[in-house]
């Protein structure tokens, strides 16, 4: 089923600080709320009313925009009076939909973060309208008529079904097989690596820092330049094959790159020292997922082809119980390398502010990510906000949450259907994210060659690294207590990072601190490196330290 673009226009936007309620339009004409008796901050009612008078069907909030912890109140839930609510996003990044009692008018309230990057997390409202604008006209450079819809997702979408040559229509995979995928298929690693309250407790994982042992030391961040858009070269889509364990072992014996999935139970090498190399779901679907590296630890999962091969390469003990292959294509090259080229476009453009090039640079990554991510959706929960129990329907009574004098409850879309069922590919997604996870553990670099007998010489990534410094991992970032050679630019000795997409490299660097022991301090870690630059990383390996302007851009743009 071919995907058909959907038929859009440019939606009127006013930028709004969410403090104030000072912003822009589209035009960039100052806009300043009309503010009930004395107060200094308009309520969301009056966000609403000034963006109507305005006729935007859409305000974009920049600023501190609150969040919402535990058992708090969402700041979309309040009295609008004036208007009605038409079913909240209250996940991150959160969407309100108001229609106006009188006129029917309808109205979306989102973030410029759903979109857009900063350095300092603080775009003011006509900054990140200049870096819409600046993302507008970065995409249209590679896809005519292409315009940026409600969302990343919905763009990323978008752009497909407008970059899918005309030779290709990808067959659906059968719903059996689909299912499959989703109960079967994880996303990006996430994996805490030191002692303490984070570290998986399943009994095959065991952490390879001893923060009782080594409590200080250094912390690096490294991940991978807009590493997804290197990933989407010739997936695999349907017409599906499944296999039984006979086939999918001759598949792997002569067509090991293959596009195919396995069946399998594996056994973690006697020997092993770091990090494990296949994804195993927890029993409860709520832990995610774990990666066993106890030496003789056993599991049984489906791994994509070049995870498979990963292990297999390392020496680990693997029995193939059955497989499904896909049918190679060139379903998302065209996609990937627009984004690619909208990024090149935005990044060489200096006549941009520094702050809205980085911007606009990480539009275009969040287009790529939450794309990929959108193949994979079926939907997903909307809620709605009633000020009377009698409003909530019957089934949906089991979901109510009282907040004050409001009753949210949730409903869910209905299955993709039509130009959404075009666009629902969730073996793309998987495939994609399965190459993420195997790249983050062996990364290409300037310096690698293939080898026949001797695989990846000089590869970068997590199991390239001294395993006793190794803090964790995190989608295409690693962690580490020393600064990887290879993650430095080629004009350092033994770098390995010349600037193409899809390199790990340098983000940050702390001389000294105090290590992680939980996940929510390792990315207070993240951020405060990111902060430090890599100046002095730099120049301890003997090179010159880069321009603010250029490093402001990269640290952005993962």
């Amino acid at each position: 089923m071919r995907p058909v673009p959907w038929k859009v226009r440019p939606i009127p936007t006013v930028w709004l600080d969410h403090t104030t309620g000072i912003g822009v339009t589209d035009s960039g004409a100052r806009v300043t709320p009309v503010i009930e008796g004395r107060r200094k901050r308009p309520t969301l009612a009056e966000l609403l009313n000034t963006a109507h008078n305005l006729r935007a069907e859409r305000i974009m909030l920049t600023g501190k925009v609150p969040t919402t912890g535990a058992g708090e109140t969402h700041w979309l839930i309040t009295p609008t009076p004036g208007w009605t609510e038409g079913g909240h996003w209250l996940s991150s990044p959160p969407t309100g939909r108001f229609t106006h009692d009188t006129t029917g008018d309808k109205l979306e309230v989102r973030t410029a973060a759903e979109w857009f990057t900063s350095a300092d997390g603080d775009l003011t409202p006509d900054e990140a309208r200049q870096a819409w604008v600046a993302t507008s006209e970065a995409i249209r450079s590679v896809a005519r008529d292409a315009e940026l819809l409600k969302s990343p997702a919905a763009t990323g979408t978008q752009l497909w079904a407008q970059s899918l040559p005309r030779t290709v229509d990808p067959e659906p995979l059968d719903e059996d097989v689909a299912e499959l995928l989703h109960r079967t298929a994880g996303q990006h690693r996430i994996e805490h690596l030191t002692t303490g309250p984070s570290a998986c407790g399943c009994g095959g994982c065991r952490p390879l820092v001893d923060l009782g042992a080594t409590s200080h030391g250094g912390f690096s961040y490294v991940d991978g330049r807009f590493m997804y858009a290197s990933l989407c070269r010739e997936l695999g889509t349907g017409p599906a094959r499944r296999l039984t364990a006979a086939q999918a072992e001759e598949l792997l014996t002569t067509s090991p790159y293959a596009r195919a999935r396995f069946h399998v139970e594996f056994t973690v090498p006697e020997w092993w020292d770091t990090l494990g190399v296949l994804p195993v779901a927890h029993d409860d679907v709520q832990d995610g997922w774990h990666y066993p590296n106890v030496p003789g630890a056993r599991g049984r999962t489906w791994v994509d082809g070049v995870e498979l091969k990963l292990a297999l390469d390392g020496g680990w003990d693997v029995e193939v119980l059955e497989g499904i292959e896909f049918t190679k294509a060139r379903v998302l090259d065209t996609w990937a390398d627009r984004l690619r080229r909208a990024r090149e476009r935005l990044t060489q453009d200096r006549d941009l502010p520094a702050p809205v090039r980085a911007a606009a640079v990480s539009a275009v990554r969040a287009v790529l990510i939450q794309g990929i991510g959108a193949f994979a959706s079926r939907g997903r929960e909307t809620t709605h906000v009633v000020w009377s129990a009698r409003e909530v329907p019957a089934h949906a009574a089991a979901t109510v949450v009282r907040h004050g004098d409001a009753f949210a409850y949730r409903t869910r879309a209905a299955r993709p259907a039509g130009q959404a069922a075009a666009l629902y590919r969730p073996e793309l997604a998987a495939q994609v994210w399965s190459r993420g996870r195997a790249r983050v553990l062996e990364c290409p670099t300037a310096l690698s060659k293939r080898l026949p007998g001797a695989g990846m010489t000089y590869a970068g990534g997590a199991l390239s690294v001294d395993p006793a410094t190794l803090l964790g991992v995190n989608g295409d970032a690693i962690y580490t207590t020393s600064v990887p050679a290879w993650s430095l630019p080629v004009t350092v000795p033994g770098g390995g990072d010349d600037g193409e997409v899809g390199r790990m490299r340098l983000q940050g660097w702390l001389a000294s601190t105090k290590l992680p022991s939980t996940t929510a301090e390792r990315n207070r870690l993240r951020q405060r490196a990111e902060a430090a630059g890599v100046e002095e990383a730099l120049v301890a390996a003997g090179a010159g330290e880069p321009t603010a302007d250029v490093a402001a851009t990269d640290q952005v743009d993962a």
